[in-house]
């Protein structure tokens, strides 16, 4: 097992498992000290209108964790259903039955339910028939009663081992309403079903289990009157085996929430240098909204960064700062590059090796990521003393990514950045203009996003582009 384990991780060493999007390319001619602190805050400026000479800039993405409770509507529950009378006499067909244990997905025992109940049977028979472990050498699933869509009459929610389906009266008869029973030729489950919202409609929290059970495609449904209803949108795949629904922020609207990742062994490799990450999913009125996501602390100078720029688009000036001046100050922060990745690969398929094989020579360190770090993250701070109002600061800031890295080849075209966004944003003041240079400058010059978030710094890491320079309007 010790050697096959080996030749899996030599083979995934070389190609991605668990449908892992691919990568953005490496340009190839990228080569592989007092604490600055505002004496202000201020929220993003509004966005100024293009002057006619500069390209009008991309629209920002924004997400506010918040919501305004008091603006949450009860649904009226709908006028109840009449539904089919219990029948006592009402035998249920369990030909299907004996037969599922052999089978993986069985939709023959939905439909034996769903007749059975049209006919008068009763869900309590029902259930007592599937969790008859010594009838069938094992419990094939169970019903539950559930009100999932606010009519006071009781839903039932069949669970069998591939999947599950929820049964809903309508027009005098039960009909299947979600059927998530291998669908799409994978194992479903319930997570959870809560009033996640509170709007008097319990949501169901379902998911579909893939990739050796670490790769989960999630969803939240919730009845719209007609049908359920995704309110994420579509199904989103995450590689997590911790899942919870909880209120995150203390305003009785509960989020769902996805710590990880736990990726498969096929699929770690895509993810080293690997961190501890939470993705929330938040109500916004209309749907759940995926947040940006939250790691653990930065161990590498380019998660710093990452992280600091992330705060600074969320607004949160003060720690996106102390985050810069770690970039700049930190002893603790590592590097990182390619070869170092390489180097980290080799080191984690060596170890599932039984012949445990002599460890490659560590990287010599590259002493230009550094310098380029440091002088964007000057450049960062710059930025967000500006949108403070703190101009004083923001030339103090500036002169000194000037005297400190102007004669540096690494760090040069970061500072060259700088002066491009300094020179526009003097001609006229405004945050647009700068950026629209700072962007501009980037997008001529692409070489200088690969340190800051490339393929190379592993699947959790954001992949930059031009308009992430400077991202106020």
């Amino acid at each position: 097992m010790k050697k096959l384990a080996f030749t899996l991780l030599a083979m995934i060493f070389l190609l991605s498992a668990c449908g892992q999007p691919a990568p953005a390319p490496v340009v190839d001619d990228a080569i592989s000290t007092s604490s600055l602190t505002p004496t202000s805050t201020a929220t993003l400026l509004p966005s100024a209108t293009p002057t006619a000479s500069i390209t009008p800039l991309p629209t920002i993405p924004t997400f506010t964790p918040t919501f305004d409770v008091s603006t949450i509507v009860t649904v009226t529950p709908a006028m109840a259903h009449v539904c089919p009378q219990i029948n006592p006499d009402t035998e249920l067909d369990t030909t299907s039955f004996s037969g599922h244990k052999e089978k993986l997905f069985d939709d023959q025992i939905f439909k034996s339910i769903l007749d059975y109940l049209n006919m008068g049977g009763s869900w309590e028979n029902a259930n007592a028939e599937l969790s008859n472990s010594n009838k069938y050498g094992r419990a094939l699933g169970t019903i539950d009663e559930f009100d999932l869509t606010n009519d006071g009459v009781k839903d039932f929610i069949i669970k069998i081992l591939p999947g599950f389906g929820i049964y809903s009266c309508k027009n005098g008869s039960y009909e299947l309403s979600l059927n998530l029973n291998g669908v799409v030729g994978e194992p479903a489950s319930i997570v959870d079903i809560r009033d996640m919202n509170q709007n008097g409609i319990p949501e169901i929290v379902a998911g579909i289990t893939y990739c050796s059970g670490n790769c989960f495609d999630i969803s939240i449904f919730e009845w719209d009157g007609h049908e359920f209803q995704n309110l994420l949108g579509e199904w989103q795949t995450v590689t997590s085996l911790d899942k919870k629904v909880i209120d995150v922020n203390n305003d009785k609207i509960l989020e769902l929430v996805i710590e990880g990742p736990f990726p498969s062994i096929g699929g770690y490799v895509d993810y080293v240098p690997l961190r501890g990450q939470k993705d929330i999913y938040y109500w916004d009125g209309t749907n759940f909204a995926l947040s940006h996501p939250e790691f653990s602390t930065p161990e590498y100078r380019f998660q710093a960064i990452q992280d600091a720029d992330w705060m600074a688009l969320d607004a949160d000036f003060e720690k996106a700062l102390e985050l810069y001046d770690d970039v700049i100050f930190s002893k603790e922060l590592k590097w990182w590059s390619k070869v170092r990745r390489e180097y980290e690969i080799r080191l984690l398929v060596d170890n599932y090796d039984p012949a445990k094989p002599t460890s490659p020579p560590e990287p010599l360190e590259d002493t230009t990521e550094y310098p380029r770090l440091a002088a964007y993250a000057y450049y960062r701070i710059m930025l967000l003393h500006f949108v403070q109002g703190n101009e004083s600061e923001a030339l103090t800031t500036y002169q000194t990514l000037q005297e400190t890295f102007s004669n540096d080849p690494y760090a040069h075209p970061y500072v060259e950045m700088a002066s491009a966004f300094w020179e526009a944003y003097q001609s006229a003041h405004k945050m647009y203009d700068g950026c629209a240079a700072a962007i501009k400058y980037a997008a001529e010059h692409p070489e200088i996003l690969i340190p800051l978030g490339s393929d190379y710094h592993g699947a959790q890491s954001h992949i930059y582009v031009p308009a992430d320079v400077c991202p106020f309007r």
